[in-house]
């Protein structure tokens, strides 16, 4: 087929899906336009957004001229999710819409009229991208996501090509700024190509953008210097814009094939220039060009709904009628005799198979075609029944280990990787480097250690990118983890917001099975950020996710190594979670057997008999894997001083925002008395802002006995101890707060009371002391050691 034949086909495809898009903003009778508008036809709220629609529209058709050229899996992930109407209705010409509801949305006038009627209504069709519609990998609610979630797509599908659409304003946010660095980090050999299309309208909501008003030039110097080859498609040059855009999708598409060819045959492709078409055309291309003596066509005016008093304005109205018949839709399809429609030839030479249309792309549903992880013996990676209760381990040691033997289990299945803010060896998961790299595509020194052009690991140091990127691998049925700071954690709090609410949309549609689990590991708790300081002592992210609803996340929070190996576990057998894992990664008592471990996982909370007295006096409970060392540091002090109180130890490992341990208990509050007891009082240490578990035990009846201890905002640069003590999370705390809680039920006297506290109280004074004069901690503390 010639390009002139092609660029006829292409605008015939534009202009049926513009009419489309248009259709869906304003109208909510006579959709096909088969007799003059009037003011009844048009929707009582008007609500979505033009400006962007005809760029997706033009894009799209683009896209599925390569798809048919050259028969290969392509993926189109749409930065400016609120231009779906763009999306839906290519989704329709394509037939996926009809074949993923075909009593709904039927191939015909009528399934026209669906999405149209429907859009943006009341139990409709959203306004932005979502996973109800067919392909869709991404909420499209909020900006600067999409680039990251496209390379995280790529990564182990050699033969996809995943084309992302960058707006213009969505490129000026912090995520999509540092996308664009995926580029040093993602293989040619093993690996699909992302194909940017940075989509320069030149206007945001009210006003111009930045690559708006810079030239060509400046353009093109900008994305080579991050590594591109950039390729100008501009509306202002002479040649038919539609001519512009075939042939640089032509030439991307060609300099992908070259890249990955010599990749593939061997060669060490050092900095591959991977292509990025620059596309620029009018906000509000092809739409009415003004109006009430507003430029709206080419302006911000045009970026949401224009000519927007349709309904009672005669003006409007006829502007709308005006530009609706500019697109001549009744020419470019026919009625057949079952009532199903058939576009015309040329838009029909752009639709592919149905099988290869995007929205039927098969890794946009993860579900489908995930392969369960052969996962690691435990048995071979805990600490065993031999080593004494209390000897020290290091949890995040253990992890690394669980994540090199996962590796290398599924070494063949290719599906399993580690995104890592440049704190793989910081956060001691080294141990996954005995099987497996750093991917990096830039020039490699000598000197570097344990990187190479083909790497489970991708680092960088980028917390939105490398989420980004694990969104994008999980939900095309892949597994990974992204370990990091939990200082910094919540920098991605509104990705996760988004992935959550992916999941949970996800989980209403029929089309849709579960995927991986995005896996979150916190380490470098605040508790041992003493050298850091305030600024390093943040467990926000945790409050956050707990606020989310609990079928979709869970924490995590293992008291010990052993732990830590089965919570791992069960982070990668979840499906449509997000899992948060709290643990550190310095050396601390191992308290139970890997039996004992995967025991209390089933429920998430566990009375430690090792550690209690039958027939409780008061409770003792702990969260967290350093304040759990400190609350049996604190059972030990207490029966020295106070033998007759009989205290029971509770370890609580699993939060989700229906309260403590698992669902079964957010269900049933009323059954943590098994744990909590009917009348004791109850002192609880948690990891995290006490307020976190106030709000979780709200509706627990018991909740009125509970002290709970944690993060108060307090801590500067200072000694490990010291955290805990200027929180009044630390031992001595702990002694305090149970003596108080035997003294109120009658167990101990006023005086032993008294005795005890004030004891307390000077060894909080002492230890202040003492770290004033040393720097350290004192050995007491240092050198603790289990006793029962």
């Amino acid at each position: 087929m010639s390009l002139q034949h092609e660029v006829k086909a292409l605008k015939k495809f534009v202009r049926a899906a513009n009419y489309l898009s248009v259709s869906q903003i304003y109208l909510k009778d006579n959709l096909l336009l088969e007799r003059p508008l009037q003011h009844t036809d048009i929707k009582p709220r008007l609500l979505g957004h033009w400006g962007t629609c005809p760029g997706i529209n033009f894009l799209y058709a683009n896209v599925n001229r390569l798809i048919v050229k050259h028969q290969r899996d392509f993926m189109c992930l749409i930065g400016p999710g609120h231009g779906f109407p763009a999306v839906q209705a290519n989704l329709f010409i394509e037939g996926s819409l009809s074949h993923y509801y075909p009593d709904v949305i039927p191939y015909s006038e009528e399934g026209m009229k669906d999405i149209c009627r429907k859009f943006s209504q009341a139990y409709g069709y959203p306004s932005h991208a979502n996973p109800e519609a067919p392909g869709q990998i991404l909420e499209g609610g909020e900006l600067g996501y999409a680039l990251a979630v496209a390379w995280g797509a790529v990564l182990d599908n050699p033969e996809l090509i995943a084309v992302c659409l960058v707006g213009d304003g969505e490129s000026e946010t912090g995520p999509l700024a540092a996308s664009w660095y995926a580029n040093r980090l993602v293989s040619p050999k093993e690996s699909g190509a992302v194909l940017p299309v940075l989509h320069i309208n030149g206007y945001k909501i009210s006003g111009p953008t930045r690559l708006g008003r810079m030239s060509n030039e400046e353009i093109t110097q900008e994305f080579t210097g991050l590594g591109y080859h950039v390729l100008v498609v501009d509306d202002e040059r002479e040649e038919d814009i539609y001519e512009q855009m075939a042939k640089a999708m032509d030439e991307a598409y060609a300099i992908i094939a070259d890249i990955q060819q010599r990749a593939r045959n061997g060669e060490d492709v050092e900095c591959p220039r991977w292509p990025l078409i620059a596309m620029k055309t009018a906000k509000g291309w092809t739409g009415t060009k003004e109006a009430d003596g507003k430029k709206l066509e080419g302006n911000c005016d045009s970026h949401q709904v224009i000519v927007n008093q349709c309904a009672e304005n005669p003006e409007h109205l006829q502007l709308l009628n005006e530009w609706l018949a500019s697109y001549g839709f009744h020419e470019l399809y026919r009625i057949c005799d079952d009532q199903s429609i058939e576009f015309d030839d040329d838009i029909r030479g752009l639709i592919p198979a149905p099988e290869q249309t995007m929205g039927r792309q098969k890794l946009s549903y993860g579900g489908e075609v995930v392969e369960d992880l052969v996962l690691p013996d435990l048995t071979a990676l805990a600490y065993g029944n031999d080593v004494p209760r209390g000897e020290r381990g290091y949890s995040m040691l253990k992890m690394g280990e669980w994540l090199r033997e996962a590796i290398r289990l599924n070494e063949v299945k290719s599906n399993l990787r580690v995104f890592s803010p440049d704190e793989t060896y910081s956060n001691q998961l080294q141990a996954v480097f005995e099987v497996t790299n750093r991917s990096w595509q830039w020039p490699i020194k000598s000197w570097d250690q344990d990187i190479a052009r083909e790497g489970r690991i991708i680092e960088l140091l980028s917390e939105n990118l490398l989420f980004g990127m694990l969104h994008g691998y999980t939900v095309t049925g892949r597994f990974g983890m992204f370990p990091t700071y939990e200082s910094f954690a919540q920098v991605i709090a509104s990705m996760a917001d988004q992935y959550c609410k992916y999941i949970h949309a996800s989980q209403d549609v029929h089309f849709r099975k579960p995927v991986p689990s995005c896996n979150v590991v916190l380490s470098s708790l605040l508790e041992r950020q003493d050298h850091n300081g305030y600024s390093h002592q943040n467990p926000s992210l945790l409050a956050s996710m707990l606020e989310k609803h609990p079928k979709i996340v869970s924490a995590y929070l293992p008291a010990d190594a052993n732990s830590t190996l089965v919570y791992t576990e069960k982070a990668f057998v979840d499906r449509d979670k997000l899992n948060v894992v709290v643990a550190g990664k310095k050396e601390l008592p191992v308290w139970l057997t890997l039996e004992e471990a995967c025991q209390q996982a089933q429920d998430g909370i566990m009375t430690w008999d090792f550690a209690s007295d039958e027939d409780p006096d008061v409770v003792l409970a702990g969260c967290g894997d350093y304040v759990t060392q400190e609350c049996l540091a604190a059972l030990v002090l207490i029966r020295e001083r106070l033998p007759q109180v009989k205290v029971r130890f509770v370890s609580v490992t699993e939060l989700t925002s229906g309260g403590l341990g698992s669902l079964k208990y957010a269900d049933k509050p009323y059954l943590l008395d098994e744990f909590f007891t009917k009348d004791k009082g109850v002192v609880f240490n948690f990891h995290g802002y006490p307020n976190t578990i106030k709000k979780l035990v709200f509706n627990y009846a018991g909740v009125k006995r509970f002290r709970i201890k944690g993060y108060e905002e307090n801590g500067s640069t200072t000694t490990p101890f010291d955290m805990g003590v200027r929180n009044g999370t630390s031992r001595y705390h702990m002694v305090i707060d149970l003596a108080y809680k035997a003294f109120q039920q009658g167990v101990i006297s006023e005086d032993e009371h008294a005795t005890v506290t004030t004891e307390m109280l000077r060894r909080l004074v002492e230890h202040k002391e003492y770290i004033l004069k040393h720097g350290v901690d004192p050995e007491e503390i240092n050198d603790w050691q289990w006793q029962r």
